[in-house]
């Protein structure tokens, strides 16, 4: 019986490597049904729905991803990089459908939750918001410099000058990718070393 409803992350992706897409749908659809008793928490939801929108973008059934997308949101999310990480997702589809506007807009809005104990992640996102406001040929909003230079002094860092915010902001991710933030320090100080990154 268990193997009727075991969820086969193997079959998922030969699947979508020989482009069975609607049968990948199915295999998903399927493991839902069998063990929908068994999510008392919501996690296999968004599990579910974060693999549906994924099958439907490599499907390049874009506005059917959007909805799947969006109806994941409706779930709720764990903490704000999820919600970063939505918002990522959404606008990384609304610009493949040419709506590079409500892309920004949609990364924006995701980006604008900001919780101090993922601050460090927050630069992370960087890139991503100014690659989406350079698409619209415009700058990156001074709204977002605060989340700029806090973000560089939770790595203990100076937020780099240059011509502009968001290169300032390109390269305060560059310097700080893979760099443990002053918080991350703190805790492996006081726990004597070891893995205090997923403390957090």
């Amino acid at each position: 019986m268990q193997e009727a409803v075991e969820y086969k992350t193997i079959d998922i992706i030969e699947l979508l490597e020989s482009k069975r897409y609607d049968e990948a749908l199915a295999q998903v659809d399927g493991f839902e049904k069998a063990n929908r008793h068994r999510d008392h928490d919501g996690w296999m939801d968004r599990s579910i729905a974060t693999e549906r929108a994924n099958i439907l973008y490599e499907a390049g059934r874009y506005e059917e991803a959007l909805q799947a997308s969006e109806a994941k949101a409706q779930l709720g999310f764990e903490n704000v990089t999820d919600r970063w990480s939505y918002g990522l997702e959404k606008a990384g589809i609304l610009e493949l459908l040419g709506r590079h506007r409500e892309a920004l807009e949609a990364f924006e809005e995701a980006f604008s939750h900001q919780d101090p104990k993922f601050l460090a992640r927050a630069a992370y996102y960087f890139p991503a918001l100014v690659e989406l406001s350079e698409d619209l040929g415009q700058p990156v909003d001074e709204k977002w410099r605060r989340v700029a230079e806090a973000a560089a002094e939770e790595f203990a860092v100076e937020m780099p000058v240059r011509d502009s915010l968001g290169e300032s902001m390109r390269a305060l991710e560059k310097m700080t990718r893979g760099m443990p933030s002053k918080a991350e320090r703190e805790w492996r100080a006081t726990h004597g070393g070891g893995a205090g990154g997923d403390a957090l």
